[in-house]
């Protein structure tokens, strides 16, 4: 198996486990822009500069929250797939181990229902799918069976959702500060733009000039092709926290059938539901549609369905998998309380 040495980041901090509202409000602010200047941040927020650099640093430095940093999709074709495994009775723990050290696997989540591991893969074509499933998955000691679903479609992610720890004045001021939309065709990535990607996967918010002294470019050549990557979505950068802290400790994937006629408007509708992490149109079984939302309880995946049943009735939940634990999030490893310790970046 080809698998990338996980890079592991430095000791967590160990004096707070909860989050006060100007943390949860500077998640929001850099979940709405990654890279929103310190000076901006604090404006808005209601302290100085400072101050928001340090609350981050003590953040990231505890593992409760951390920027995300992968290439477009749209860059080349790719297949994204989520599998769902079953695995030998006391053996999903080492699978799960296993398959965290590989590149290909963007998440890993330890799940209930029929599977005990969901995997979220992304890999260069259906044959190298095919040999990543066959090959590389069914050689893990431990794994009884798998059943994949393709994403034909992705029409919302994790990169989207938000907090929404903030007002609308104050996420229209930060909002502002995002790099001009650049309608160009995606290109690929230049050798300087590869550089600049491996840089920012260990630090998304790393300056212009740590950035330059690391690819070996200048300064104002650093700021100019970041915010040129950004700003034609070449690459994404995602401002993720630890979803115990997060206020919505429950994550779940449904499984749905929809009239492909009705695809395009349920879909729409969805993407605005402001549990929705991700959805996904699929193939591969009976469902042909992924929903993975956070909730605030357990018992809000009853209402959850109550409430789809009532506005989207051409909705048919066929089952729902609820996660106990996410091991691995977008190339981010956890610990058992949903910290990052570790990255290893995805092969996107």
């Amino acid at each position: 198996m080809n698998l990338q040495k996980p890079i592991y980041l430095k000791d967590r901090m160990q004096d707070s486990v909860e989050l006060d509202e100007l943390e949860l409000q500077l998640i929001n602010a850099l979940q709405i822009n990654p890279r929103v200047p310190w000076t901006v941040a604090g404006s808005v927020l209601g302290v100085d500069p400072v101050t928001a650099a340090r609350r981050w640093d003590r953040l990231t430095g505890a593992g409760l929250a951390w920027i995300s940093v992968y290439r477009a999709p749209t860059l080349r074709p790719f297949v994204g797939a989520c599998i769902q495994v079953q695995c030998a009775a006391g053996k999903a723990n080492a699978v799960a181990d296993q398959l965290c050290g590989d590149h290909r696997v963007g998440t890993v989540e330890h799940i209930t229902g029929d599977g005990d591991l969901q995997l979220t893969v992304f890999v260069p074509s259906l044959s190298e799918l095919s040999s990543y499933v066959l090959t590389s998955l069914g050689a893990i000691r431990g794994v009884r069976d798998c059943r994949t679903h393709v994403m034909t479609s992705i029409h919302t992610e994790g990169s989207r959702w938000q907090l929404r720890a903030l007002t609308a004045s104050q996420r229209d001021r930060i909002a502002a500060t995002r790099p001009e939309p650049d309608g160009r065709p995606d290109e690929s990535l230049a050798t300087p733009d590869r550089a600049l990607l491996t840089a920012l996967e260990l630090d998304g918010r790393a300056t212009f000039a740590v950035l330059a002294a690391r690819t070996g470019i200048s300064g104002s050549t650093a700021r100019r092709r970041v915010n040129s990557l950004l700003a034609t979505r070449r690459i994404v950068l995602r401002c993720e926290v630890a979803q115990p802290l997060s206020g919505w400790p429950v994550s779940a994937s449904l499984w749905c059938r929809v009239a492909p006629s009705d695809l395009d408007r349920v879909v729409a509708l969805l993407a605005q539901l402001p549990e929705t992490r991700l959805c996904a149109t699929v193939t591969g079984g009976r469902a042909n549609l992924l929903l993975a939302v956070w909730l605030r309880a357990t018992g809000d995946i009853h209402r959850l369905e109550a409430a789809l049943s009532e506005r989207v009735p051409e909705l048919d939940v066929l089952d729902v998998a609820l996660a106990l634990r996410h091991v691995k999030r977008l190339g981010r490893l956890l610990d058992e309380h949903g910290r990052a310790t570790g990255v290893v970046p995805l092969s996107l």
